[in-house]
């Protein structure tokens, strides 16, 4: 069956707008519930990074100036590289024109243009016969039944990760027959994607071979679209991590350095654990200074990949506790260590590896996006802003009884699964669809297994990372729907099927 368009264009475009109009105030639904935005204890270290790099050039606010707060770094020899500058200085910026609580329409303007640009670009591969804003609207709405609400009006980057992966998806399924401008305009946004956290650049990464072996499969002229602007943004975002690197070492006078994730995971998964036993105590091995702390305590609750970076306390800390030489060493010397871990135990961190995807997939559940007051406390503490903006972190109305949170759970994991075994029937099915449209879906499952592979396995599977990624299963599910019922998916410039 053929969907043709109704003959009352005014009328249908009008309809379609309207439900464009409604899309969008359900993805801001959280954040007009709430009465404002979701903090994390960690958006203080974002606003607070971003406001030392502003002072570097620009003069402090007036309400800091007055206090006598002028956002000096820290009094250290080294600067974190496992936050990101730009997403600092976007926050830092909205704060010093007290606008802070509306980043959230900025999250929601990258997943509107990525969602445009997807049903603009299958939509003409449909032969015009679906409507753009409607192809734009619906997986949308149905994606905004989940947690993608909940991350637009999250005050963290994680909402740039769903946006590069159907980026990703986009370019490799549809890149050829993109016109210029659309390449360049989305490419550009995957590079902002990529910017915005150091996993998303890991993903970023671990996507191009992926995308190279379509281009392999595909045979098919400009095929290899994709894997040059993918390669394109990996080298620019990698150019960007070096110049931060320099500039720090240059204008302060301090060492960048990344939190020992890797060396932590490492260490709880069990290789990295026993191969510290087997080497330590050993001058020329680095990170045996972690293995002593870790000894301080018998507490079993402290090998956990967040009681071994952050945690202070004597009993669950140890590398906090260490000296600020040893802390900076280990952290220097992840990589090292990585490398020597999997060379010794190669099978057992693999395995390691693979299980904390697979634990990652499983974890999808909004609760870390809604703060506690012990997360707003945190957050205002980091921020350093305290003495000038107490009441700049507010829980808002979600934040006062959590009881809801478990049935939202259940509904969200209802609509993932079914949306994930209707993804799957269309991928199956042969003629269901065309070829380009089922790329596209496909690199939208490879993009959330890599997610969870990078985030369960350099960090800890958590809700966190698994629930910012899941709505895009219905948003696909819906997507590949849409296309379906058009009857013309199979309409596409040398698709044989």
């Amino acid at each position: 069956m053929t969907v043709s368009v109704p003959s009352d264009k005014p009328s249908w475009r009008v309809r379609a707008f309207l439900l464009l109009i409604a899309a969008l105030l359900v993805c801001l639904s959280v954040f007009l519930i709430n009465g404002g935005p979701l903090y994390y204890f960690d958006t203080g270290s974002y606003i607070r990074q971003g406001n030392v790099a502003l002072s570097s050039f620009l003069p402090p606010a007036a309400e800091s100036a007055a206090v006598g707060i002028t956002h000096s770094a820290d009094d250290d020899n080294t600067a974190t590289g496992s936050r990101s500058l730009i997403y600092g200085l976007i926050m830092a910026a909205f704060v010093r024109v007290d606008a802070l609580s509306t980043l959230p329409v900025l999250h929601l303007a990258a997943t509107l243009l990525a969602v445009w640009m997807l049903a603009r670009t299958a939509g003409r591969s449909l032969g015009g016969m679906q409507n753009t804003i409607t192809m734009t609207a619906v997986p949308l709405l149905l994606a905004a039944s989940t947690s993608l609400p909940f991350y637009i009006a999250y005050m963290m980057p994680d909402i740039f990760a769903p946006v590069l992966l159907i980026v990703i998806a986009l370019l490799t399924a549809f890149g050829r027959i993109m016109q210029t401008w659309e390449l360049l305009l989305i490419s550009a946004l995957a590079l902002f994607s990529a910017l915005l956290h150091p996993s998303h650049l890991a993903v970023a990464a671990l996507m191009i071979p992926f995308v190279a072996l379509a281009a392999l499969w595909g045979k098919r002229p400009r095929r290899w679209r994709a894997t040059i602007l993918m390669m394109m943004v990996l080298a620019l975002a990698l150019a960007e991590r070096k110049a931060f690197q320099v500039t720090v070492e240059i204008a302060t006078n301090k060492e960048v350095v990344y939190t020992p994730h890797i060396t932590a995971r490492l260490i709880v998964d069990g290789p990295g654990m026993d191969y510290l036993d087997e080497v330590c105590p050993n001058a020329k091995v680095p990170t045996c200074a972690l293995h002593e702390a870790l000894s301080w305590s018998d507490d079993p609750y402290r090998l956990t990949p967040s009681h071994i970076i952050f945690e202070r306390s004597p009993n669950l800390g140890s590398f906090r506790l260490m000296s600020p030489e040893d802390q900076k060493r280990v952290a220097l010397s992840q990589r090292e260590f990585a490398k020597a871990v999997f060379l010794s135990r190669p099978l057992s961190t693999s395995l390691a590896l693979a299980r904390n995807g697979y634990q990652q997939v499983l974890r999808y559940s909004i609760a870390m996006t809604i703060p506690t007051a012990v997360e707003l406390e945190n957050a205002r503490w980091l921020a350093r802003m305290e003495d000038i903006r107490p009441d700049m972190f507010q829980g808002g109305s979600l934040s006062q009884d959590r009881g809801w949170i478990e049935t939202a759970n259940i509904v969200h994991g209802v609509i993932y699964a079914v949306s994930f075994a209707f993804i799957v029937f269309i991928l199956l099915r042969p003629g269901s669809v065309s070829r380009d449209m089922k790329l596209f879906a496909l690199f939208i499952l490879i993009g959330i297994a890599v997610n969870a592979l990078v985030c369960g396995g350099v960090s800890q599977p958590a809700d966190r990372y698994g629930a910012r990624v899941m709505w895009l299963l219905p948003f696909t599910a819906a997507f590949l729907f849409l296309v379906q019922r058009s009857g013309a998916s199979r309409i596409i410039a040398g698709d044989p099927s």
